[in-house]
């Protein structure tokens, strides 16, 4: 390669740097260029300054995004982290794989949600799911990344780890979960023509009742609508739903 053409390449690559310099030092020193809106998954995350530790007076490429997907990577939920900038002032999350424990019919919108470890409500898109995941009906929320507006689903989603984890079969057998009542909750197994009434406190102990009712002693439910497990040392049926 001659002299000529060497130096030419060399002012190429000085004008690119000088360019991005440039570029940069707007994009820092600028209002315009100051941190105005984040999103998650395509979602606008509201008071992001507070929850993710973000900073509105600094441009968007001053933002301590390392210690912002740290964070967001060691949640349970979350087993990967995108972070993206959108000049000028964006900046836009992805994050991937959700691991559900149960899904959400909102009773409003009638569509069907994610929700995860932490209680928080997340769309499908990108999830860790089927069908044999129990379904929370009867409930609704405000906003995705939030938690229901029923604080018994925050309640429920612990127990309901705990049991996929210690008994996988009886959770998938959960068709079910109505929140339709603030006494009680409802649910409906798979294979069963009767429902079980249980408390949203004790819901995996009244359970577990249920269970070692049914095998010990076998007992004939025909006709039997509703199967009430709150209550102490007893069990009451019901041929009337309720």
């Amino acid at each position: 390669m001659n002299r000529y053409l060497t130096k030419k390449i060399k002012l190429i690559l000085l004008g690119v740097i000088i360019i991005g310099i440039t570029l940069g030092t707007v994009i820092n020193y600028t209002d315009a260029s100051r941190l105005n809106e984040v999103t998650i998954n395509n979602q606008i995350v509201d008071d992001w300054d507070n929850s993710l530790g973000l900073h509105a007076e600094k441009s968007i490429l001053r933002q301590p995004l390392d210690s912002l997907a740290a964070s967001l990577i060691n949640l349970d939920q979350i087993y990967k982290v995108d972070i993206d900038y959108s000049p000028p002032d964006k900046i836009e999350i992805k994050t991937n794989n959700f691991q559900l424990v149960c899904l959400l019919l909102d009773k409003f919108t009638q569509q069907i949600y994610g929700v995860t470890h932490q209680a928080r409500i997340v769309k499908l898109d990108n999830c860790e799911y089927d069908w044999n995941n129990p379904i929370l009906t009867s409930v609704a929320f405000n906003k995705l990344f939030d938690y229901s507006l029923d604080n018994r689903v925050a309640v429920i989603v612990p127990q309901l780890n705990i049991l996929k984890k210690n008994n996988p079969d009886l959770y998938q057998l959960i068709e079910e979960i109505d929140f339709g009542n603030r006494r009680f909750l409802k649910i409906a197994i798979d294979g069963l023509n009767y429902r079980l009434k249980v408390k949203t406190e004790t819901f995996n102990s009244e359970l577990n009742k249920f269970v070692d009712f049914i095998s010990r002693f076998n007992p004939d439910l025909e006709g039997v609508k509703l199967l009430d497990l709150r209550f102490d040392g007893m069990i009451i049926t019901s041929k009337v739903k309720s």
